[in-house]
């Protein structure tokens, strides 16, 4: 039987960052297994945006390590990560939102995060396809920006096997092994191994292997998808991101064109019980329904993109994000099973906190505790649930729906 320290299931950009920090932290026999090849469900199709600072002040402790840890990963890796320093322009016009918006800049400015306001006549120099009234709040977020998720991924992986990680894909593992309440091992399609600590990273498929064992995961396989059009002279390439919050909807350049996404009045959600093993041959929107969201949301789009009628959309993109009721993440250990630790419900943000993500295991898994503050992310914080019921997936849903940036 095979035997190793740490186990870590899945091989997205929580599961790869996870190996990356253990493995350089100097945790010794850490494995990492991936059922397809690394980042190739939601890490591979997510946006990719980077945010210094959001509506949620616990996802940013998380997400600013990850900009901390790209120049590392670069010398490591000697592979340039190509992060888009653009910005972010957030926009708010009603009075709700101007309150929220303007919330979000005191606390940047507190926290040493570039942010200023800037002027409508700035905002039409840097988008001139952007229609803001006269009298809208815009504050500029500047080292803000994207980047690749794949190749994130494979830089955390590279720079995990640099420090003497082992990643295997075209591994499954069928179940989890415990022993008096303890971690055990794994059960895979290869055999078992045998192990003291497992961190489940599986995305949206992370509950079938805990349920089982009684820790069922707040969390619902919920749509996520952005449509991109093609180029034009309006969207140049080092155009900033915008974030608009009366739209709901966030736009990023891409490629000379412009990635739009957009919240749904009504996300698409799954059981995670039905999800295949490759995501690639699963249906995430229906044929020939890829359009309905967007066009659901014209009126509020329109009302600051005037050109979406004309854009030329020619490019659809949709995956899975795993979504809690609270809009936060699933993170840390599980009381229920000693050596059992968790790194999903990613809410969207996974990409971003990734590098946050991987530190805090990995100081929990080698030391017993995180300097950051996990609190918010108990993955038994809710109580008892039933990830199952229609009624549990509708609060996910809702949660997708009102998301801000």
């Amino acid at each position: 039987m095979e035997s190793t320290s740490v186990v870590i299931i899945g091989g997205g950009v929580l599961g790869a960052s996870v190996a990356y920090h253990l493995a350089s932290m100097g945790q010794k026999d850490v494995l990492l297994l991936e059922r397809n090849n690394l980042a190739t469900a939601s890490s591979s199709q997510a946006a990719g945006l980077m945010f210094q600072v959001s509506s949620k002040p616990a996802v940013d402790q998380l997400s600013r390590r990850t900009f901390e840890v790209l120049s590392t990963l670069e010398k490591i890796t000697d592979e340039e990560l190509d992060f888009k320093s653009a910005g972010t322009l957030r926009i708010a016009e009603a009075v709700g939102e101007k309150n929220n918006l303007n919330a979000l800049y005191k606390r940047a400015q507190n926290e040493g995060v570039s942010a200023e306001q800037v002027s409508e006549k700035w905002r039409l120099e840097q988008l001139p396809w952007l229609k803001s009234g006269s009298d809208a709040l815009a504050v500029y977020f500047q080292d803000e920006g994207y980047i690749d998720p794949y190749r994130l991924t494979n830089a955390y992986a590279k720079a995990a096997r640099h420090y003497g990680a082992k990643i295997k894909t075209g591994v499954s593992v069928l179940s989890l092994n415990t022993c008096n309440g303890k971690i055990s091992g794994v059960e895979t399609d290869t055999g078992q191994i045998s192990c003291d600590s497992v961190v489940v990273a599986g995305g949206s498929w992370s509950n079938q292997l805990t349920a089982p064992l009684g820790v069922p995961l707040p969390m619902i396989p919920t749509r996520s998808h952005f449509w991109i059009a093609a180029p034009d002279e309006n969207f140049g390439p080092d155009q900033p991101m915008v974030v608009h919050a009366d739209a709901g909807a966030y736009t990023r350049p891409e490629v000379g064109g412009l990635l739009l996404g957009v919240q749904e009045a009504q996300s698409r959600t799954f059981d995670y019980r039905k999800l295949p093993d490759d995501i690639l041959s699963f249906a995430v929107t229906e044929e020939g329904s890829e359009w309905d969201a967007l066009i659901e949301a014209e009126i509020r789009i329109k009302s600051f993109f005037p050109g979406l009628e004309n854009a030329g959309f020619e490019s659809y993109m949709a995956g899975l994000s795993a979504y809690t009721p609270d809009g936060h993440f699933i993170l840390g250990p599980v009381d229920k099973v000693t050596g059992l630790h968790v790194a999903t419900g990613c809410c969207g943000s996974g990409v971003m906190a990734s590098g946050g993500i991987g530190e805090a295991l990995a100081e929990i898994i080698i030391g017993g505790t995180s300097k950051y503050d996990l609190c918010a992310f108990n993955p038994e914080r809710f109580g008892a649930i039933d990830p199952t019921s229609a009624e549990f997936q509708m609060l996910c849903a809702e949660a997708r729906a009102r998301k801000s940036k």
